[in-house]
């Protein structure tokens, strides 16, 4: 077993690695030892929620091969200086010339239904991108979503709109991680 003080959802906690077949010797060891302090499970909505109040990308809809590390905001994990790696002279082209695409967190002005990705973003009458991930931030109390817009389209505060079941809501970029921001949970 090895335990790892890392997790996906922005509060303190711990990813365990383990062989496969320990798995359910391993959950009801913790379940019976987490008695006694009200452990709870939740589920996937609730780590999804979590997620994006910290504007974490996941792999497969915020993540994609369509979009360059650049392009993710994430260019402080890449080294272009360092040895050769497929797709080093394509980053390298695309930090001089500048991204087509820039990661956004947005704040929706949502009531009945939140995004889920996929959603079109607008600016003015002119579609500017797509949001990858959506639903309702139940710490911060707003609807949330994340996504790529056009170069251009990123600053904070700039107001744009999502398309969500056939309505336009007006959304907000905002700065990223809206829930704890200065990350002390994660440095608790």
């Amino acid at each position: 077993l090895m335990a790892l003080r890392v997790n996906f959802v922005g509060e303190l906690g711990w990813e365990l690695h383990h062989p496969i077949d320990q798995q359910v010797e391993l959950f009801d060891a913790i379940v019976e030892a987490g008695e006694e302090f009200g452990l709870k499970h939740f589920g996937v909505y609730a780590m999804e929620s979590m997620r994006l109040e910290k504007s974490y990308r996941m792999w497969g809809s915020d993540l994609t091969r369509e979009y360059s590390i650049l392009e993710a905001g994430l260019s402080r994990f890449v080294r272009l200086k360092k040895d050769e790696f497929v797709g080093k002279e394509a980053l390298e082209k695309q930090k001089e010339t500048g991204v087509p695409q820039e990661f956004v967190t947005l704040e929706i002005e949502a009531t009945d239904a939140d995004a889920m990705g996929s959603e079109p973003i607008f600016r003015d009458e002119t579609m500017v991108g797509r949001t990858t991930s959506g639903c309702y931030g139940h710490s911060v109390g707003k609807s949330l979503a994340l996504g790529y817009v056009n170069a251009g389209n990123s600053d904070i505060g700039t107001g744009l709109e999502i398309e969500i079941l056939g309505d336009r809501l007006p959304a907000l970029v905002i700065p990223e991680s809206p829930c704890d921001p200065e990350n002390e949970k994660l440095r608790a």
